[in-house]
């Protein structure tokens, strides 16, 4: 029963925090989005899974954009995981921005419980745990990776730390497959992390063993080989649409990668949405490489390492280092020297994203530094204020300004869409496409709407862009003319939806008499779209 207890605390602390730094999202969670393409990417990715596990679950990677091309959806992360538990709420009716926002907050909130479930049982007390927690919610990270659901899914990092400890400590098998399965789980929810942890990994665990079982070796061998196949075998299938996609596309550049290596003054530099260290966004980050762990979360670290550190510390000091390193990618030793090795190494171009596991080491040390600093006090009543104003620091540092929100979609479909219903079967192309140096220009809202039909869609926004794509938006330039009905029409495309609201009206105008020329295609009017009004096409097939 207390531990019921002292995990509905901790799951009450970190829904408060979650709420707290996400302001105001957790006040209209129906009618308001993070305000980038990537939210409306991650609704396309939660209500293309609830589709796809009723129409063809044997298919559910063969995603609806980007066609003739197949296991789209491994293009980039398929949040599968975020995917399944949210099929029941699309099934449901709810809109899919709610549903969206519960998933992305739920990644908040869970990872902070999943922290609190470590710490507390490494550090043993209840106080200092909820600290780790909060730190593991608040992370200046999280903010910079708003829009990115996937990125909020990190619970299963100390959930896997955690059985692996008690994998190590009692010898039992069925630890070791709890430590596989939530490996597995971690994958399923962020391909990025799953993979990072995996590495890091190879440090930790050893350590570990050193550190809690050296005089009985022996006995945990056998658990920790059983949770690694345990983690090889549930994943082994989910890696087989990535490794088909990595095929096509081919893995990222040395440029992508080295753009995206951290560097030691990324360490330094936190979200320009943070009232209190906004100013370092700029001065020593930049996209993806403000990953300011928070100043308090810090001290407390090194608190933990200065005052007689225990040997599980050290391994936790030595996971945060391994982590750090790993994140420097280009500039650093360790990612040099494994990138040709290890090949799934090379379709991550973001190694700055390790700093999640160095966040998740320095939190259980912030919980290990508030520990002893506590146990250092006499038992007055000074000393039971601690924890709360340790917490209110944590706070303090990770306060940001109201997220910038946008206007969700009505979750009605609209009547362009609508006609659509009832039409033949057929590929769906949205106008404009964008200009190759602008992409993705509208694609993720065409991508979002055709929740509203699930038709074969020619447009796509992802982690990659196939060279059949690039080759159409090239080639569209000169639309309706110059082969570009025929290629379309092996495309299998059968309808044109032109987006008013996205043209000038010269060129909209333009477009509309190059198009009347051509009696291929057919006017079907004008109906009204998410943004106005959008006219209708056929493309009629060849006699």
């Amino acid at each position: 029963m207390s531990t019921a207890r002292s995990l509905s605390r901790a799951t009450a602390l970190v829904v408060g925090l979650t709420l707290f730094v996400t302001w105001p999202q957790g006040l209209v969670p129906a009618s308001q989005l993070a305000n980038h393409h990537d939210a409306l990417f991650s609704i396309w990715r939660l209500g293309w899974i609830a589709h796809g596990l009723v129409t063809s679950p044997l298919h559910l990677f063969d995603a609806n954009i980007f066609h003739p091309a197949k296991t789209t959806l491994a293009y980039s992360d398929a949040t599968m995981l975020e995917g399944l538990i949210a099929a029941p709420l699309f099934w449901a009716g709810l809109p899919p921005a709610l549903t969206y926002n519960l998933m992305l907050l739920a990644g908040f909130a869970g990872s902070g419980v999943a922290m609190f479930v470590l710490a507390r049982h490494v550090i043993g007390a209840e106080g200092p745990a909820l600290l780790s927690a909060a730190v593991f919610t608040l992370l200046p990270y999280r903010i910079e990776h708003f829009m990115h659901l996937e990125l909020q899914w990190a619970m299963f990092i100390p959930l896997t730390l955690w059985a692996l400890h008690r994998t190590v400590e009692s010898g039992e098998l069925r630890w070791g497959a709890i430590a596989g399965v939530c490996f597995w789980l971690q994958v399923l929810a962020c391909v990025y992390y799953g993979v990072f942890l995996g590495l890091t990994l190879v440090v930790f665990v050893p350590a570990l063993v050193l550190a809690t079982a050296r005089t009985r070796t022996r006995a945990v061998v056998l658990p920790l080989l059983a949770a690694g196949v345990v983690a090889v075998v549930l994943t082994a299938p989910f890696a087989w649409p990535y490794r088909a996609a990595a095929n096509e596309l081919g893995g990222r550049t040395a440029e992508e990668i080295a753009r995206y290596s951290a560097t030691f003054h990324s360490y330094f530099a936190t979200t320009t949405w943070n009232r209190v260290w906004g100013w370092t966004a700029d001065r020593w980050g930049g996209p993806e490489l403000r990953l300011f762990p928070g100043a308090v979360a810090l001290a407390l670290a090194a608190l933990a390492v200065v005052r007689r550190p225990s040997r599980v510390t050290l391994v936790y000091v030595l996971l945060a280092v391994t982590a750090v390193e790993l994140s420097f990618g280009f500039n650093g030793t360790i990612y040099r020297a494994l990138v040709d090795h290890v090949e799934a190494l090379r379709g991550f171009r973001a190694t700055a994203r390790f700093a999640v596991i160095a966040s998740c080491a320095v939190a259980l040390l912030a919980g290990v530094g508030a520990h002893a600093w506590r146990q250092a006090w006499p038992a007055t009543r000074a000393a039971s204020a601690l924890m709360p104003m340790l917490l209110a620091l944590i706070m303090a540092d990770s306060a940001n300004r109201a997220m910038r929100l946008m206007p969700a979609e009505s979750p009605q479909t609209p009547d362009v869409y609508k006609i659509l219903e009832s039409a033949a079967p057929g590929a769906l192309l949205e106008l404009p496409l964008p200009n190759l140096d602008r992409l993705p220009g509208w694609e993720p809202e065409y991508q979002a709407w055709s929740l509203w039909h699930f038709r074969p869609l020619v447009n796509g926004y992802s982690g990659y862009y196939p060279r059949d794509y690039i080759t159409t938006v090239l080639r569209m330039n000169v639309f309706p003319g110059e082969g570009t009905l025929d290629r379309l029409r092996a495309h299998d495309v059968r309808f044109i939806i032109v987006h008013r609201a996205f043209y000038d009206q010269e060129r909209y105008t333009q477009l509309m008499l190059r198009m009347a020329t051509r009696p291929e295609l057919k006017p079907w009017g004008a109906y009204k779209d998410p943004v106005g009004t959008a006219d209708i096409f056929e493309l009629l097939p060849v006699d």
